[in-house]
């Protein structure tokens, strides 16, 4: 899964991709902030990476960042609560 911050020009821009990104199959979760002019949402890599690239393609896109997160709740929240590393840990 990716997590992506897309940051725009315009208002205009802003929103048109935030149709784009609502009308994703592929979109987990999505989050408009007006004032800042960003879009966070999450998608599965493959699907992120094409719907960036119709968005950046439309224009008015001024910055985007990404990062990969562990799709996996029990690896997200590591290994410190895994009772074998606890014990080890301990001695």
């Amino acid at each position: 899964m990716r997590v992506y911050i897309l940051r725009f020009r315009s208002e205009s821009r802003l929103h048109a991709a935030f149709d784009l990104v609502l009308e994703s199959p592929h979109v987990a979760s999505c989050m408009i902030e007006a004032t800042e002019a960003r879009i966070r949402f999450l998608a599965p890599t493959h699907a992120a990476d094409a719907l960036v690239e119709q968005i950046y393609l439309a224009g008015g896109l001024v910055c985007c960042s990404r990062h990969d997160i562990d799709p996996t709740p029990e690896r997200a929240l590591g290994a410190a609560e895994d009772p074998a590393t606890l014990a080890s840990a301990r001695r």
